[in-house]
């Protein structure tokens, strides 16, 4: 008795197993399709970029953060009015503390107006530019 109930018990751990895996296969291909669409949707994109562009900044440096020790960690820096903005590794390396940073609303561009006089201007908004204009065009050609 005790063997037949040993060989249903892993019968059915085997059937669990099994049913366990299709929900996580399941799972794994809807987040698939979710991420898939998100990042191909016309919509989703051009809100995103005018969200981006229309966010407007400004202010002295604070504070410098750098999340890791590696090349591509996450560079931050802090402004006086506790806006918290990610730069990118050759901006992090020019800026220290006291420069000014600002972004215009509508603007595609970021100013770093360093102390020693050197200003710079990075485009903020490239990828999410690219990305949106991009599927814009896929649109376009598609009609």
């Amino acid at each position: 008795m005790k063997i037949s109930s040993e060989k249903e018990l892993n019968k059915q751990e085997s059937e669990i197993k099994k049913k366990l895996f299709l929900v996580f296969i399941s799972i794994a291909i809807m987040l698939i399709i979710i991420t898939y669409y998100q990042s191909n949707s016309l919509n989703i994109n051009k809100v995103k970029y005018e969200k981006s562009r229309n966010l407007e900044f400004s202010g002295k440096v604070i504070k410098k953060k750098q999340e890791g020790d590696y090349p591509r960690a996450a560079r931050h820096i802090l402004l006086d009015n506790y806006h918290k903005e990610r730069v990118s590794n050759y901006i992090y390396g020019k800026i220290s503390i006291g420069d000014s940073v600002f972004k215009r609303t509508g603007s595609d561009s970021i100013h770093f107006i360093l102390n020693n006089g050197e200003i710079i201007i990075e485009d903020y908004n490239k990828f999410l530019r690219d990305n949106y204009y991009e599927l814009l065009n896929k649109k376009n050609v598609g009609k």
